[in-house]
């Protein structure tokens, strides 16, 4: 009875799988370009509102870990600059000595004034207060911001009704040249992996495999896929969680999705708990029956 009662779950919920993502994730994703160059001729506001070339952040042999994200942003943005700070305080790499860290604002409305109050937040959390120079906060005009996430494979999109951006959770390690070297995927850093990575690009070797694959992804790493995969249940949810978006009360706009999976849940433990009551009861009946 209780294997029936899987099987009619598993049945039920194949049947209601979404046939695809939920509309602000559509576009959302990765395109790994391991190997790669970015347009280093590309220019942004500093946090002294300073208009530099993302070339002048590159060069004396140090390797870069910038991440993408936008200050209004705070689930997934948060999650994944939080994890960089507490990398950056475990590794044994010396931020400014051995690497640069770059963020870019994927908001072309954000200024360099909040720029900076947000890099003196993420240096104090880092546990470098007042060292501006080590942690380089961009922000810069909407062209600008996409040719560099479209260099990166960087897929994001921005939903009008909630007004929020959707983008995957990934950090990118570059080589000195600006080539890209590895994709760290998740809102967990390992700071041996990612020092790891680090080291690698110093090197100028080149790694396909990102982290964050197969056995390094566990419960609170998942990534977003890239769009037209996500073709399981749990996938989508993941991917629901994991791209940042805000949710909005007002719109309800996940109400059908929630509702069909408690509707999932709650049928699935109705059947275990009606199997297993018919199966005591018969259990209970052929007990007395026995001489």
């Amino acid at each position: 009875m209780i294997r029936l009662a899987f099987t009619i779950l598993l049945v039920a919920s194949a049947a209601v799988a979404e046939p695809g993502r939920p509309p602000p994730l559509r576009g959302v994703g990765i395109e790994e370009h391991v190997g790669t160059r970015i347009p280093l001729d590309l220019t942004f506001n500093d946090a002294a509102g300073r208009r530099i070339q993302l070339a002048e952040l590159f060069g004396g042999g140090k390797p870069v870990l910038m991440v993408l994200a936008y200050m209004r942003c705070k689930m997934l943005c948060s999650l994944v600059l939080h994890a960089t700070t507490e990398a950056v305080k475990a590794m044994p790499l010396e931020l400014g000595r051995d690497y640069r860290l770059v963020t870019v604002g994927i908001d072309p409305t954000e200024d360099a004034a909040s720029a900076a109050a947000k890099r003196d937040e993420l240096l104090a959390r880092a546990g470098h207060p007042g060292e501006p120079d080590h942690w380089t906060y961009l922000v810069g005009a909407d062209h600008a911001i996409h040719a560099l996430a479209d260099s990166l494979g960087f897929r994001y999109v921005w939903d009008p009704r909630t007004e929020q951006y959707a983008h995957p959770a990934v950090a990118f390690v570059l080589a000195p040249d600006g080539t890209i070297a590895r994709y760290l995927h998740g809102v967990q850093l390992d700071p041996a992996d990612l020092a790891g990575a680090l080291r690698t690009a110093a090197a100028g070797r080149l790694e396909a495999a990102s982290i964050g694959e197969a056995e390094s992804r566990g419960v609170g790493t998942p990534t977003a896929l890239p769009a037209g995969r996500g073709d399981s249940p749990v996938g989508s949810i993941a991917e629901s969680i994991l791209s940042c978006f805000r949710y909005d009360p007002a719109a309800r706009a996940h109400r059908e999705a929630i509702a069909r999976y408690l509707q999932i849940g709650g049928a699935a433990i109705c059947l275990l708990l009606g199997g297993t009551v018919l199966g005591l009861f018969q259990w209970e009946r052929r007990r007395r029956r026995q001489p």
